[in-house]
């Protein structure tokens, strides 16, 4: 095959008449990744190759690009080694010739498994949990527990990853998967001489791993770890930010959280030697913490020093019958997000519910008409009715998934929200609204998060009491970083609900909407911004750039997008959508949220492609957004 591009495979590229690639991804130092599909098995897979840019900066040096391919060729005996639900699965590895110019070069690939959703950053707060002990006990246990269970396989298998960061953790539906081990080095695997140049990240990194990457051993993964506690707890901590040293929380309030930050300390602990012994020990230092309500405690080194073995095994089965007991009730007797399978219902069309007096106008016909093909709400948005009919859902919509539903008429937003209307709502409840930090909170519960989405480009301030969207362009694009409990706020008070994901369903499939037209101004060979942040990528290509944005990189337009068959702009965009799996008049502790598309699941190339994933309603994305669905006859005054 013959090569022209900067990228190392074109889309359509058939490799070993087996892997058809459909888009780039992304790339990050070296490596290169593209979404592939398997013809012999009809699934779709992650192809990672050494990036030709890179063999190519390094030009003549044969060492150094063959201390690259050893390096590429560890991951793959690496991930092969390892069979957990929490580790990147390995599919294949191979070899294929390219052409470069007048040269045969032969390139090396990865076959593994293709992840769409995003990375474990995308579920943690950039101002970070504190003091919300909450949200910071369900994160622990829906996320950075998996997490230490997939560690510790890697570690049982006497491999250590060398660059845990939240970057390197995707997110398949809710359940973590560790990947990127392109540092890793097992103790079956012979060692590649390490280059001069430092690998790693140093926020993550140990000392021992900064002065010598051959000295590193299991405990430098362990203060990796430590770290991303740290940073789900405090916030996102810099690239240049305490790099290399014992990280701690500046004012801890509660015990719980003083329990945190004792094993953030023994984690992260400049003294390897000091350090918490395993990702075994740190497991059991967490799960004591949430088990026992955050009683202060001796430091877990310390415990290991003055306690007998024999004793502390028995201490240990003690406490973990207890766990299991108490873990029982908590997981099963208190309402979860994180539990999809529990609620396996077939999803209904909810009927509204909402106060009259902030009801779209026109959305009552006449007695014994028809209804309006279109309604205005007083959001100034448009709203097109949907007609009645049935879907089959993908199998990726976990309980619902392969079920037949109903759907009955509704109206949709032809648009997602704006800004400009995000705005305007919040200035319309500011007594309800409380913002600090970058924080937005109304009635209690975080509703978005203000700050730039993308580097320079920050659509809404707060100033003077009041929010503003900071430019003109920016005020027609999809309004991000809302939560779904600031979504539903919204579509509340203007007397509308949120989308369910049948009804989101349907008007994908039967609307036209999953023929994979690319974003405007998007190339077709580049991956969706989520792709791009998987696979420890750092994906090169910027968002849609506005022709009204003044050259700046932003989302485009809301209008900007072409209608479907029902008129609907955007529903096959690489931007997410909230929605709901059961009716929003439920109570609100039995509610799930769901991302629509986007964040959930790859851009909709075929109806297996579609998906949702359940999400906290106080998570903020910076690739969601909102629509708001309303039911034909609602009162409106």
């Amino acid at each position: 095959m013959n090569v022209t591009s900067n990228s190392t495979f074109e889309t359509g590229t058939v490799i070993e008449k087996k892997w058809v690639i459909l888009s780039f991804i992304g790339k990050g130092g070296m490596g290169e990744v593209y979404r592939a599909h398997q013809l012999n098995l009809d699934r779709d897979v992650a192809i990672k190759v050494i990036s030709q840019g890179w063999l190519r900066e390094i030009g003549d040096n044969a060492y150094e690009a063959e201390t690259c391919l050893d390096r590429f060729r560890r991951e793959v005996k690496v991930m092969a080694q390892v069979r957990h639900p929490n580790v990147l699965q390995i599919y294949d590895h191979g070899s294929v010739s390219i052409k470069k110019g007048e040269r045969d070069v032969a390139v090396e690939y990865l076959a593994m498994e293709y992840i769409p959703g995003g990375t474990l950053r995308s579920t943690m707060s950039a101002e970070g949990f504190e003091p919300d002990e909450e949200r910071t006990r369900e994160w622990i246990a829906r996320y950075f527990i998996p997490v230490l269970e997939g560690v510790r396989a890697l570690h049982e298998m006497g491999i250590v990853h060398r660059d845990l960061k939240p970057e390197n953790v995707l997110l398949d539906g809710s359940a973590p998967k560790l990947a990127d081990f392109g540092l890793a080095r097992s103790c079956r695997i012979a060692p590649v001489t390490q280059s001069v140049d430092v690998k790693g990240t140093p926020p993550y990194m140990s000392p021992e791993h900064f002065l010598d990457l051959k000295r590193t051993d299991e405990r430098a993964d362990i203060y990796s770890l430590g770290k991303i506690l740290f940073e789900a707890v405090a916030g996102k901590m810099k690239q240049d930010q305490i790099p290399f040293k014992k990280a701690s929380l500046a004012a801890p309030a509660t015990p719980f959280f003083r329990r945190l930050d004792r094993i953030i300390q023994e984690a992260t602990d400049e003294d390897r030697s000091k350090r918490l012994p395993s990702v075994e020990a740190f497991k059991k230092a967490v799960e004591e913490a949430l088990g026992d309500g955050g009683r202060e405690d001796e430091p877990v080194a310390e415990k290991r020093r003055l306690r007998s073995p024999w004793i502390l095994r028995a201490l240990v089965t003690t406490l973990l019958a207890a766990l299991m007991a108490g873990g029982f009730y908590f997981f099963h007797e208190q309402p979860h997000l994180s539990n999809p399978s529990a609620h396996s219902e077939q999803p209904k069309i909810p009927e509204n519910k909402t106060p009259n007096n902030q009801a779209d106008s026109g959305a009552r016909p006449e007695p014994g008409s028809p209804p309006p093909e279109s309604v205005k709400g007083r959001d100034e948005d448009i709203m097109r009715l949907i007609p009645a009919g049935s879907v089959t859902l993908p199998a990726s919509f976990g309980p619902n998934g392969g079920k037949t539903v109903r759907v009955e008429s509704f109206y949709m937003d032809e648009t997602m929200v704006t800004n400009h209307q995000y705005v305007d709502f919040l200035n319309q409840v500011l007594p309800r609204v409380k913002v600090e930090n970058g924080v937005v909170r109304g009635d209690g519960s975080i509703w978005m998060l203000l700050g730039e989405i993308q580097e320079g480009y920050e659509p809404i301030a707060y100033e003077g009491g009041e929010f503003h969207v900071k430019l003109a362009p920016y005020a027609s694009n999809p309004v991000l970083r809302v939560t779904a409990e600031g979504a539903l706020a919204y579509v509340r008070f203007y007397g509308r609900r949120l989308v369910t994901e049948a009804e989101w369903a349907y008007v994908v499939m039967t609307g036209n909407g999953r023929k994979d037209e690319p974003s405007p101004g998007a190339s077709e060979s580049s991956g969706s911004m989520t792709e791009q942040m998987s696979y420890g990528v750092q994906g090169e290509r910027p968002p849609v750039s506005s022709p009204s944005s003044g050259g700046l990189q932003t989302p485009p337009p809301v209008l900007f997008y072409p209608p479907n068959a029902y008129g609907i702009r955007g529903m096959n965009a690489d931007l997410g959508e909230w929605g709901v799996r059961k009716p929003e008049t439920i109570p609100k502790e039995k509610r799930e949220y769901v991302v629509l598309g986007g964040t959930g699941g790859a851009r909709a190339r075929s109806e297996s492609d579609l998906a949702t994933v359940s999400r906290y309603p106080w998570e903020a994305f910076k690739e969601v957004g909102f629509r708001c669905a309303l039911d034909p006859g609602s009162p409106n005054k």
